[in-house]
């Protein structure tokens, strides 16, 4: 099992910002009540930098879903209308420059956009789409996500992208099929995602050096990749050859089952740069519950007295966010920091 849980090599050659620095680290929320969202009955938890800043969605003081950014000293509110918070495939992240990459709402869809110091960077579209959205920035600004033709929910027509510095929007391809998209990106620049093979499955991939390559499943039809580290380990989600859900840790050329908090499923979302592995499984009585992947051993997180938890990032630090529902079927955005598990 050590083979999965070493940290990245030291002398990993990262990705650095242009300006060559990173923002000071700030302290997170000591206490629950230290800052809160406005309105907390409505939000999602998705992305968590190395300083600890906080990246997701929730309502304004009017009610429309915008994205948000908390720190241990502000919280910032974008002017964008994002996805209605009952869209869990909606995705933020955040950079180590505070930079919080996702989308916003036009008529019809949603558009790729980056907020930079809070202002609002619209991205261009791929040629010949109507849609987009980004899932992943790395530390020196490269953002991975997809584009989108007809229905955005469903789509007729998908193409993972990549944003370069340049600012330039690249199709990464397929594995032979027609649609894929990217989910996850590190500091080398390296991509993962899903994409259909010619017989339309859709497969877990890397792309790396200009290649799109097949990492396989767990002995199903489909996979998907979630997330990659520094040292290139993924993490996702595949089925198993009776059709059941597991979540996967891939390191070193081999697709290793996460297992589940005794139900019947799991999905890893996020990895962090020391192999630790966040995301959801099922419990026995169906629930989901966000867990921790650790040392060979996953962790339930536990819920806040709600009925599902899902853990979406984590940080080298350890710290987690993610979301809970309360039986009332509101979400609410948590942290996960030194054993304990706060509402935001």
């Amino acid at each position: 099992m050590l083979l999965f849980t070493l940290a990245c090599d030291q002398s990993t050659e990262l990705v650095t910002p242009a300006n060559g620095s990173f923002p000071s680290p700030v302290l997170l929320r000591s206490q629950p009540d230290d800052l809160l969202l406005l309105n907390p009955a409505f939000s999602r938890g998705m992305g968590i930098n190395n300083s600890g800043a906080l990246a997701g969605s929730t309502r304004n003081e009017n009610g429309d879903v915008v994205a948000f950014k908390l720190t241990n000293h502000d919280l910032w509110l974008s002017d964008e209308i994002v996805a209605p918070n009952g869209m869990p495939e909606a995705r933020f992240s955040i950079n180590d420059r505070g930079h919080v990459a996702a989308h916003k709402l036009v008529p019809g869809g949603i558009v790729p956009i980056v907020w930079k110091d809070g202002e609002a960077q619209e991205l261009p579209l791929l040629q010949g789409y109507q849609f987009g959205e980004v899932f992943d920035i790395n530390a020196s600004g490269q953002m991975a996500g997809e584009a989108l033709n007809g229905n955005w929910i469903i789509p007729t027509e998908m193409r993972a992208i990549l944003y370069s510095n340049d600012g330039d929007v690249v199709d990464l391809g397929t594995l032979g099929g027609a649609k894929a998209y990217a989910g996850g990106i590190n500091d080398q620049g390296h991509v993962v995602g899903g994409a259909e093979n010619a017989l339309l499955q859709m497969h877990a991939y890397v792309y790396k050096d200009g290649v799109m390559e097949d990492i396989g499943t767990l002995g199903g039809t489909v996979s998907n990749a979630n997330a990659i580290n520094n040292c290139g380990q993924i993490v996702g989600r595949s089925l198993l050859a009776n059709g059941a859900i597991r979540g996967f840790l891939y390191s070193d050329g081999i697709m290793m089952d996460l297992g589940t908090l005794g139900g019947a499923a799991s999905v890893a979302f996020d990895i962090n740069d020391k192999g630790e592995v966040v995301g959801f499984s099922r419990i026995p009585n169906g629930q989901a519950r966000a867990f921790l992947y650790k040392d060979g051993v996953m962790t339930d997180l536990g819920a806040l007295g709600g009925i599902d938890s899902r853990a979406i990032s984590i940080n080298n630090r350890g710290d987690i966010i993610g979301h809970y529902t309360l039986s009332d079927n509101s979400v609410h955005a948590f942290l996960y920091k030194d054993g304990v598990m706060m509402p935001l």
